[in-house]
């Protein structure tokens, strides 16, 4: 590939630029996913060696190229950071795209790069394609918290599947991992019924959480979601966008806090993986043990005061879990509170 100049036309709420380029013309232009490349922009900013994914799959602060399969445009980023606070770039200025590492990163696709459908014809159910359970791992009670899809936003087809198993469980409050106060109005028109009767009662509460779980800024949001969602009635549903990735870390930090067990946790968790993409140990183990290692082992490893090295099963988990919160500005109270309200 030839260097391109394009215009970044805006910047998402994550602080990613979006280039006026689209993956068909990417692909036309001979850039496929496991590609690197490198961005030089108008304002003198430098990103080397992004790889090109169709996920969020670089590690914490470093470069991404990012097109999702719903996205008109990619992205470009940091993984887990703002990028345009970081380096001054926006909408307006121009970017320089040239090839880096062709297939450089082929091997990190080959594990990842898993597509689903957004058509629940092709589920065996309907809480499949909403990716809907109860969540009651370790001491939390039956029929207190349950997990999912956005019940909001229609860019994956799910808000009616999700709506119906909500109505049908009679969750009265939602932990919204996926959206701000913002969002949520700009989605009322299109909201189903009973996802805009949550809303309208005031228990849909805003918790937009980016990747980087650990950092203070995002462990502050979630304690802030966590301490509001204490005074909303249960049943909660925790969602993020897919119910997969975030609100996989948050019910794994809940289930560790109330001293689940890793079997448990490690099932709950990778359900997501069968729900979306058919993914088990049985049918799949390389993506099965690869997905589990980068995400479940690793949140509970740093939970059980592990290093990289070490496998976490068969630890107990609620202590990291309890420091976890209280260093996100929960009050020793309120972590008490929490646990009383869910067990």
């Amino acid at each position: 590939m030839e260097a391109i100049t394009r215009r970044i036309i805006g910047i998402d709420e994550f602080g990613a630029a979006i280039p006026d380029i689209t993956p068909a013309e990417l692909k036309a232009l001979g850039v496929s996913f496991g590609d690197t490349l490198d961005f030089c922009f108008s304002n003198g900013t430098v990103l080397v060696n992004a790889p090109y994914y169709n996920g969020f799959y670089s590690p914490i602060g470093d470069p991404l190229f990012v097109a999702y399969p719903t996205f008109t445009y990619p992205a470009i980023n940091i993984n887990g950071r703002n990028f345009a606070a970081i380096s001054g770039v926006q909408a307006g200025d121009s970017v320089t795209i040239t090839m880096n590492g062709k297939a450089a990163k082929k091997d990190v696709m080959d594990l990842r790069g898993v597509t689903y459908s957004n058509d629940p014809g092709d589920y065996r159910s309907r809480d499949q394609f909403a990716n809907a359970r109860e969540f009651h791992a370790g001491k939390t009670g039956a029929g207190k918290i349950y997990r999912c899809a956005s019940p909001f936003d229609h860019m994956m087809n799910r808000p009616e599947a999700v709506a119906e198993f909500l109505k049908e469980h009679g969750i009265r409050s939602t932990l919204s991992l996926s959206e701000t106060e913002v969002t949520l109005r700009k989605r009322y028109p299109e909201m189903p019924a009973y996802a805009r009767e949550i809303y309208e009662n005031g228990n849909a509460v805003p918790a937009l959480l980016g990747a980087d779980y650990f950092s203070d800024t995002l462990r502050t949001k979630l304690s802030q979601g966590l301490i509001t969602i204490m005074d909303k009635p249960l049943p909660w549903a925790i969602h993020c966008m897919e119910g997969k990735d975030r609100t996989g870390f948050v019910c794994i930090l809940l289930g560790a806090l109330m001293g689940a067990a890793y079997d448990e946790l490690i099932d709950d968790f990778m359900k997501s993986f069968e729900n979306y993409y058919g993914i088990t140990l049985e049918t799949d183990a390389f993506r099965y043990d690869g997905f589990k290692s980068l995400f479940a082992d690793k949140y509970l490893r740093i939970f059980a005061g592990l290093s990289e090295e070490e496998n976490p099963a068969g630890y107990s988990y609620s202590r990291g879990a309890e420091q976890y919160l209280l260093e996100s500005g929960m009050r020793r109270e309120q972590i008490d509170q929490l646990k009383a309200i869910i067990s």
